[in-house]
């Protein structure tokens, strides 16, 4: 009969063996359904609310042992209004604010220089919130490390340090701890410090601005100081060289009268008019002897047409414009007219007369210029003969002239300069009492009442966005590694089976197996019912496969509800004309008596099966199923050898002579071969697959270790379908009522 099964239902099985499983089962994958987003996110929805709270009570664990930070605000502007008494200069300028000294200013209120005189003046290496050589609670990982390293604590080591470097140390805690910002766009810059101490934040950041403001006068007054100083010690060096200066001066102007004994004046101005004249005469034959050797060195190179373009002449402007008034209409006649046409060889001879003209004239115009080198040689020559015998005459009174000159420049410099000194020397003493800082406090730091870190809400929040992404995460990312099967879509072309009927979800309370017997005894038809009924339909009335003796039912591994579908089907199976067998042949984990609630006494079919006890011991009956049920009463080890007995054999074939129908329950497919073993005495196969659970991977290795050993699949069922499951909203199981 087997076989004659085989045959008829010929179809679905081909198909399975000339589709590749994994080519059948892509196309339901193909483009992103939502909904199954959301089923899935439904399904674990558990999970996620658990791990999102999880994160955040952790959070709210953490914060509740991290230390509140308080930060205190101060500010500080440059202020770019200059505040004169006197117009005087100071010794140090004003800033000249831009972007680039701002950045300068907050590197300065950063720097260990001014952060030091901050330490030095609060005394915070005596603090107990800086001093280093007090104890103080070390963390976790530093702890660790002390002791992997046998170090002693650190308070111990800073105990034998010296002042300086201990001072380094509070330096570099305030620094982290201290920040200075530009605000926005303005002259302000905004100091904040943090601190576990609201008075300590608040006295640290009024008195980084106030050391601020101070250095600024500090440089001040000391750059005023150094300067009176070095004028004061100039001055009395340039007191002494303008007196030797002027001396100088009235001796040496005594000497020259005696010596001279003539008009300086007159010779000078005579001198003077010389100069004049041959520096011009020089500069007009400079020119001419330039104009001449650039028109000779055009000449040599292109000859008379090169010179042309820098040699002009109203006559040559002529004639080269009627030069050119030739050239224009013969173009425009020689598109129209031949070479030999009389009007073009009247005007090229025309043309050549002028470029004869032009030429002549370049000629003249070149002598010109020959000539006028050398005339302006020999006017120069003259003038300088002129030149030689009244500078004769002047020498002696220029020299004494000049001495004279150099003496009262030296004594009017050293002079100049004395007074310049002496004047800064005044306004520099005026200013020394009196300092005005490019700066000044527009805010002072108040002691802060509402810690500013840890901010506790925000830190919730992230922590619930946190486990939120990361619930959501894990679970998507479990589900793609699985790869459940979620609908009877996916489970047709992962399995090329007819789906019989998805079995809904029955929520229970309390026993393991309550449901199943208050679903079997009910008197109102169930959903769950319904279902085990279409299944029956499907395999024995509408099918074209002939009735089945043998039915197996089984599944991937535990846990998939193959039991109870089993007993579900016996009983709606049995009926006045129908006698049916329930055998429970999972011999390693029996659980149809305890799914039945039937008393421990009667045949055991595992005793039958090693010791050869009576078979008409094993069939008992259950009212509660209207079945009779063959089933072990304790487990065993070696399940495989039992079940490919004879006397498992004799046993099925003496129950199919009796019985109509004999619904076995067999194990799990994988890691067993037990269920291989049983599908070759099976007349159809039932496969159970628990619905957005059961791997992809494990159903269609299931799927193939039961064609390999020859079992006829008859169909396929998903069970455990919740409401919440894409197979629910795919077959609406739970929006129909009965």
């Amino acid at each position: 009969m087997k076989e004659k099964l085989r045959q008829q239902n010929n179809d679905p099985l081909q198909d399975a063996q000339t589709v590749p499983l994994e080519e059948s089962w892509g196309s339901p994958f193909q483009s992103i359904d939502l909904m199954y987003l959301y089923s899935v996110l439904r399904v674990n929805a558990r999970f996620i609310i658990a791990l999102t709270l999880g994160a955040v009570a952790a959070m709210m664990v953490y914060l509740q042992f991290v230390t509140p930070l308080y930060t205190a605000y101060s500010q500080v502007i440059l202020d770019t209004r200059e505040e004169r008494i006197t117009p005087v200069e100071e010794v140090v300028s004003n800033l000249n604010v831009t972007s680039s000294v701002i950045a300068g200013e907050v590197v300065m209120l950063r720097s260990n220089v001014l952060i030091g005189k901050v330490v030095d003046r609060l005394d915070l290496v005596n603090h107990p919130a800086f001093d280093p050589r007090l104890p103080r609670r070390e963390g976790l990982i530093a702890r660790a490390k002390r002791f992997a390293r046998q170090g002693i604590p650190p308070h111990e080591v800073a105990a034998t340090l010296p002042a300086d470097t201990l001072r380094g140390w509070v330096i570099d805690e305030v620094r982290a701890n201290l920040g200075v910002t530009q605000i926005g766009v303005s002259y302000a810059i905004g100091i904040n410090y943090k601190s576990a101490s609201p008075k300590l934040a608040s006295d640290i950041a009024n008195a980084v601005a106030n050391q601020y403001i101070d250095s600024q006068l500090e440089n001040k007054m000391d750059a005023t100081l150094r300067a009176n100083a070095w004028l004061s010690d100039r001055l009395l060096e340039l007191s002494e060289q303008v007196q030797n200066a002027d001396g100088s001066v009235v001796d040496f102007k005594a000497q020259m009268i005696e010596r001279a004994g003539g008009n300086e004046e007159s010779i000078n101005q005579l001198l003077a008019e010389l100069n004049t004249r041959l520096v011009g005469s020089s500069t007009e034959r400079a020119d001419a002897e330039v104009r001449l050797s650039q028109v000779e060195a055009l000449e040599r190179a292109g000859g008379l047409v090169a010179v042309a373009d820098v040699v002009t002449s109203p006559l040559l402007e002529t004639l080269q414009q009627q030069r050119t008034g030739l050239a224009s209409t013969k173009a425009q006649m020689g598109s129209t007219l031949g070479r030999k046409h009389p009007d073009m060889i009247r005007l090229s001879a025309q043309i050549a007369d002028i470029d004869r003209s032009i030429e002549a004239e370049l000629k003249r115009r070149v002598e010109e210029m020959r000539s006028d080198v050398i005339v302006t040689r020999n006017r120069e020559s003259a003038l300088r003969e002129q030149i030689a015998l009244v500078s004769s005459r002047a020498d002696t009174l220029s020299k004494a002239s000049v001495r004279l000159s150099q003496l009262q420049r030296t004594a009017e410099a050293t002079r100049a300069v004395y007074e310049n000194f002496l004047a800064r020397y005044k306004e520099t003493s005026a200013q020394a009492d009196f300092q005005v800082p490019e700066a000044r406090v527009i805010g002072r730091a108040g002691v802060p009442v509402v810690p500013t870190s840890p901010r506790k809400t925000l830190f919730v929040l992230m922590s619930f966005v946190f486990g939120l992404s990361l619930a959501i995460a894990v679970v998507f990312i479990r589900n793609l590694v699985r790869a459940p099967v979620t609908t009877s879509a996916e489970l047709k072309a992962l399995t090329q089976r007819q789906v019989m009927a998805p079995l809904p979800y029955v929520r229970h309370f309390g026993g393991k197996y309550k449901w199943l017997r208050r679903e079997v005894a009910g008197v109102s038809n169930s959903s769950f019912m319904e279902r085990i009924r279409s299944i029956r339909i499907e395999l024995f009335e509408v099918s074209a496969i002939s009735r089945p003796r043998v039915v197996l039912v089984t599944s991937s591994v535990p846990g998939e509800g193959k039991t109870s579908m089993a007993c579900a089907l016996a009983h709606d199976l049995s009926g006045p004309k129908t006698s049916v067998l329930l055998l429970d042949a999972d011999l390693r984990r029996p659980d149809v008596s305890k799914v039945l609630d039937m008393p421990a006494d009667g045949g055991c079919l595992v005793s039958y099966l090693e010791r050869g006890d009576k078979m008409k011991d094993l069939p008992r009956h259950s009212d509660l199923l209207g079945v009779d049920v063959i089933a072990p009463h304790r487990s065993t080890s070696d399940a495989a050898d039992l079940l490919t007995s004879n006397l498992f054999s004799g046993l099925l074939s003496r129950m199919s002579s009796r019985y109509d129908v004999i619904i076995v329950n067999a194990p799990p497919v994988l890691h067993l071969a037990d269920s291989v073993l049983l599908a070759k005495h099976a007349d159809a196969t039932i496969y159970a697959v628990r619905s957005g659970s059961t791997p992809a991977k494990v159903v269609r290795r299931s799927i193939q270790r039961l064609e390999g050993a020859g079992a006829v699949v008859a169909g396929v069922v998903m069970t455990m379908v919740r409401r919440k499951h894409a197979a629910a909203r795919e077959s609406d199981m739970y929006t129909y009522g009965y």
